[in-house]
């Protein structure tokens, strides 16, 4: 089965706590990891099948949202680095002719 990632992305996910004095935002560092047959994030599955296609939209920051079009709808994960290698790879497995 599918063993080992062919590509990665790194995403951050906010935390917020709020105490009897002080509110807290803390994030927590995920990957997203891209196999031959499926996408896998910290919390879903998707398989390879189910996923339409991937998009980014760049900040001025250096940061972007990358966006996971499923048949169970768009997910959105905020990552700060270039997901252009993680792009390309899910396109050469989809067989798409446009890397």
């Amino acid at each position: 089965m599918d063993s080992e990632a062919i590509a990665t992305l790194s995403y951050t996910v906010p935390h917020k706590s709020v105490g009897w004095i002080e509110q807290t935002v803390s994030t927590a560092v995920c990957t997203l990891a891209l196999h031959e047959s499926k996408i896998v994030s910290e919390q879903s599955s998707f398989p390879i099948h189910a996923v339409h296609d991937c998009s980014y939209r760049p900040f001025s920051d250096g940061s972007c949202l990358f966006y996971l079009h499923t048949n169970q709808g768009v997910r959105s994960f905020h990552v700060n680095v270039d997901p252009t290698h993680f792009l390309k790879s899910f396109r050469r497995i989809r067989g798409d002719l446009y890397l």
